[in-house]
């Protein structure tokens, strides 16, 4: 194996940047090793959401040697391994992934998201254009980047771009690139993103976001791939794979005017519909672990109590895996000692819509249980002191009116 000597551990974090610039295509892997147990210190901004799986590839895999390695010393003394890979997604997935691995990439053992892995299996072998639907933070993106590991574009770029994030002459001038002086401040070529991803995978968020007249020239683009940057005359060819994403309907889009019916159809080949927290809950202690896992050192996860944990089920989760991830860093930052998350450590929000909701259900359930013998015998033992009665029925004065007036009693 070959060697690398640092004289300070600053000189080696930053030649860990440089790397990501000297070979972008690259993943570069550095784990410390400790008493033969890997232990991931860094690696590629890309992979972080996947370091643990990883990891987990790494230590069970007898291919690593295969790739680039180096020990690195800082100061004459052993501080870990370097590893170069040519690509992560091989070595997490395979070539050919089994829907159990991506199942447990999705961290996942719901029916819903079962579904969606059989068709994403089937879309990957495609060069369909795809449209992903789901709600803001249910995880399009990571949807649509799992279509392009496990694709045979693998190998090539993965783009994204969020169409809500720019204005309409921004985003053009992104999708498709200019030319210099095409317009004021444009003092160079541009390459757009349906160029640079040519032979690889464009995905488009929050398509429904686009303008009418972007519509038209993305429909070009799909009929013919081909289009013309701003300012330009020569005619570029593209063979990116469109991947879309959007939390609207688009034929809801399209029936008020604002999505054009002939785009829609080019997209919507093959949808997948991503489902929401709150369709898959059970998937929660999965999902609670990879984030602590990537948060927190292994030997300092906490334990979350049933109680916390009971709260975490029962919450809404409007927000999705975004709002999962929030509330949970939430939680790591307020605990007190460190071992053990409580109920005390979540976000007041939760903590007092559960209790509403506690509330609710417990005078349902004693009211449900309230019928005209019951209230009559509760009113003779109490002599029909209304406060007693209030007392031993947990009832509101409004809601006790309402019942002798129904019963005449």
């Amino acid at each position: 194996m070959k060697q690398l000597e640092f004289e300070t551990l600053d000189n080696f974090q930053q030649f860990l940047k440089y790397l990501e610039v000297i070979y972008p295509k690259q993943t570069i892997i550095f784990f410390t090793l400790q008493s033969s147990t890997f232990s991931m210190v860094y690696c590629s901004p890309a992979l972080k959401d996947q370091s643990k799986t990883l990891l987990n590839a790494i230590q069970n895999t007898h291919t690593v040697h295969q790739f680039q390695q180096f020990k690195i010393t800082v100061q004459s003394q052993c501080y870990g391994t370097l590893f170069l890979l040519n690509s992560c997604a091989n070595l997490l997935l395979n070539d050919q992934p089994t829907q159990q691995q991506l199942m447990n990439h999705l961290n996942s053992v719901s029916p819903e998201i079962e579904k969606m892995v059989h068709i994403i299996q089937k879309v990957a072998k495609t060069n369909f254009p795809v449209l992903i639907r789901g709600e803001s933070g249910s995880g399009k993106e990571w949807v649509a980047q799992l279509i392009h590991q496990c694709s045979n574009r693998i190998d090539q770029p993965f783009i994204a771009i969020n169409c809500a994030a720019l204005n309409t002459s921004i985003l053009e001038s992104e999708l498709f690139g200019h030319v210099k002086g095409a317009f004021t401040g444009a003092i160079k070529d541009h390459k757009g993103l349906f160029e640079r991803a040519t032979t690889g995978t464009l995905f488009l968020d929050e398509i429904a976001e686009l303008s009418l007249d972007l519509q038209a020239k993305l429909l070009r683009v799909l009929e013919t791939g081909e289009f013309t940057p701003l300012g330009g005359e020569k005619v570029i060819k593209t063979h990116a794979r469109i991947i879309t994403a959007t939390h609207r309907a688009l034929r809801e889009e399209a029936k008020h005017g604002r999505f054009r019916y002939d785009l829609l159809y080019r997209l919507r080949v093959i949808p997948i519909f991503v489902p929401p927290l709150r369709q898959r809950k059970m998937d929660l202690p999965l999902l609670l672990k990879q984030i602590m896992n990537e948060y927190c050192p292994s030997h300092q996860e906490p334990i979350i109590t049933d109680e916390a944990m009971s709260i975490l089920y029962q919450h809404h989760w409007a927000g999705n895996i975004r709002e999962l991830k929030n509330t949970l860093l939430y939680a790591l930052t307020m605990m007190d000692d460190g071992s053990t998350l409580d109920v005390h450590d979540l976000p007041q929000e939760l903590v007092y819509e559960h209790a509403k909701d506690q509330t609710v259900n417990c005078s349902q359930e004693v009211t449900s249980k309230i019928s005209k013998q019951t209230l009559h015998a509760v009113l003779e033992s109490s002599h029909y002191d209304l406060n007693t009665v209030l007392e031993k029925l947990k009832i509101s004065r409004s809601t006790l009116w309402r019942y002798r007036k129904k019963w005449d009693l």
